[in-house]
C-alpha cells in the first residue's frame, strides 16, 4: 500500500473512532512504528489531524470551543470554589504554569502574595496578574487565538522547553478515569501534552460536571495526573475512581462559600 493510500485509511479510522494509536496502526498495516510516525506527521503538516501522545486525533469543530467570556459564565460559582482550593496548593517561590481555561483564570484572584514565577500562554492571565509585586510573569507568545485569548503553536511550545515547572495547572473539557484529560481545542491540548514531562506535579482543576466525560483531544493519561481539584458536588463513587488511579483528589466544599 502506498503512503497516500495508507494515510487515507488512517483518516477514515480517525473520523470514525475519534483517535488512533500508533502501535495499533503499525500492527494493522504490518509496518514499523517509524512508518506510522511519518504518516501522522504528513497528515498533521497537511492540517488534517492533530498528533497526540502515542497517536493522533481529529481536528475539533471550533463551534464547540466557547469563547472565554461565555466559558466564564458556566458554573461560575463552582469554578470559583475550585480555583480557591487549587490556589492554596501554591507555595512561595514556586514556578507555575497557568493555562487558558476559565477555571485557572479564576485562580489568579487567590494566588498567595509571595514571590512566584508564573508561566502562561493566556493573555488574560497576564492582564489579571500584571503589576503584582513579587510575581515574575512569562508569556509564551505564539499564534494568537481570539476565541481563547491565548497563544498556541510551535512558538508557544518551544518557548517553555527550558523551564522546570513545579505546578502545571490545567483545565479540561473532560476528565475520565480510564481515558484521562481531554480538550475540545487541539492547539491547547497539544501545548498541555508537551508541557507535562516538564512538570513535577500536574493538577487538573475542574468543576464536577466535567468528571467522567470525554472530549476529542486527549492530552494526559490518568497516570500523568497527580492532583484533581473539583467540588464536593461530585458523586463520591466517581471520586473514588480517580483515587484508585493514584490521583490525589481535593473536593472543595460548595457550602463553605457564599453564592453570587
Amino acid at each position: 500500500m502506498l503512503p497516500a493510500q495508507r494515510q487515507e485509511v488512517i483518516l477514515r479510522r480517525i473520523e470514525a473512532e475519534g483517535s488512533v494509536k500508533s502501535g495499533q496502526l503499525a500492527r494493522d498495516f504490518g509496518v514499523t512504528n517509524e512508518t506510522i510516525r511519518k504518516d501522522l506527521e504528513a497528515l498533521e503538516d497537511a492540517r488534517r489531524v492533530i498528533r497526540i501522545h502515542g497517536g493522533a486525533t481529529r481536528l475539533s469543530d471550533s463551534r464547540h470551543d466557547l469563547p472565554l467570556p461565555a466559558r466564564q459564565t458556566v458554573n461560575r460559582f463552582e469554578k470559583t470554589v475550585v480555583a480557591k482550593a487549587a490556589a492554596s496548593l501554591v507555595g512561595a517561590r514556586d514556578t507555575l504554569f497557568l493555562d487558558a481555561s476559565s477555571t485557572v483564570l479564576a485562580m489568579t484572584d487567590y494566588l498567595p502574595q509571595e514571590p512566584l514565577t508564573i508561566l502562561t500562554n493566556a493573555h488574560h492571565v497576564i492582564v489579571a496578574l500584571g503589576g503584582r509585586p513579587g510575581y515574575d510573569l512569562i508569556c509564551t507568545g505564539g499564534s494568537y487565538e481570539e476565541r481563547s485569548r491565548s497563544y498556541v503553536g510551535v512558538v508557544a511550545e518551544d518557548s517553555l522547553r527550558r523551564f522546570l515547572i513545579k505546578w502545571l495547572f490545567v483545565g479540561v473539557d473532560g476528565l475520565h478515569h480510564e481515558i484521562g484529560a481531554s480538550e475540545v481545542n487541539p492547539g491547547q491540548a497539544a501545548l498541555k501534552e508537551r508541557l507535562i514531562p516538564r512538570a513535577e506535579r500536574v493538577c487538573v482543576v475542574c468543576d464536577s460536571s466535567k468528571l467522567e466525560t470525554k472530549s476529542p483531544f486527549i492530552f494526559a493519561q490518568p497516570q500523568q495526573v497527580n492532583v484533581l481539584v473539583t467540588d464536593d458536588g461530585a458523586d463520591p463513587a466517581i471520586l473514588g475512581l480517580y483515587e484508585r488511579q493514584g490521583i490525589r483528589v481535593i473536593a472543595a466544599p460548595l457550602a463553605g462559600d457564599a453564592r453570587f
